[in-house]
């Protein structure tokens, strides 16, 4: 059984005044940095997956409290859903679902939608569309930027950041990636759906997911910019001519 109240005091231990300062100045989330240096929290997030594991039906509502802590404890959380998000992807999902309202930093909504959102789809089934209309609905930068991240988890680019660190202690490997080929018609979508968000902060994890995209189905990543009326703009434009020229090597 996750115990938060134990995580949550043992991060506090482990924060130090120069990380939180430089923390708060880079992300300052409202619910405040403790200032754990990143080796240290992937240190720990391993450890406490391999001593307590998790249980996605029973820890729900622990791991929600923590997510709902300091932003330290909302990547523990985090990481805890996708080690374990496999073994129950519908719950996995769901949880990933209830935490976009409470994002408010871009490093949290990248790592939700990298190792819980994107996963949670692609292993429930659940159609992309569920996932977009979430977004939209609630309306912020950081919702939308997590929908986007979850795209992150549909092509071969290894996960990273200090969240996955307890899903590479569970499958014992450095490197460690969902699919093994670019899920292209779910990154199809989730492309259509927020090309024209205007939000710097948006654009650049778009732009990040055109990139993989790119490396991994070059002819995908054309063919969907092709389609889109009026061209798409130069941040993201600048990640389709790579694959132009990988598309045009492949023939």
């Amino acid at each position: 059984m996750i115990q938060e109240d134990q995580i949550s005091e043992t991060l506090e231990a482990l924060a130090d005044e120069r990380t939180q300062r430089a923390l708060a100045r880079d992300i300052s989330p409202l619910k405040g940095v403790r200032g754990v240096p990143f080796a240290e929290l992937a240190k720990f997030l391993a450890g406490v997956f391999k001593t307590d594991g998790v249980d996605l039906d029973a820890d729900g509502p622990a791991l929600t409290r923590l997510f709902g802590c300091a932003w330290e404890d909302g990547m523990i959380a985090i990481g805890l859903v996708a080690a374990a998000i496999l073994d129950d992807a519908e719950a996995g999902l769901e949880l990933g679902l209830d935490w976009l309202e409470r994002l408010d930093d871009p490093l949290t909504a990248d790592a939700l939608g990298a190792l819980v959102l994107g996963p949670g789809i692609a292993a429930s089934g659940k159609p992309v569309q569920l996932l977009i209309q979430a977004a939209k609905e609630l309306g912020t930068e950081e919702a939308a930027r997590a929908a986007v991240s979850a795209g992150m988890a549909w092509t071969t680019a290894p996960v990273e950041g200090p969240a996955a660190a307890a899903l590479r202690e569970r499958v014992g490997e450095r490197k460690v990636r969902f699919v093994e080929g670019a899920l292209s018609d779910g990154l199809s979508a989730l492309a259509d759906a927020f090309v024209k968000n205007e939000s710097p902060s948006v654009r650049k994890a778009l732009r990040r997911v055109l990139k993989a995209w790119g490396k991994d189905d070059p002819a995908g990543v054309c063919a969907w910019a092709d389609r889109q009326k009026g061209g798409i703009p130069k941040m993201l434009r600048e990640e389709i001519d790579p694959a132009r020229r990988r598309a045009a090597r492949a023939e």
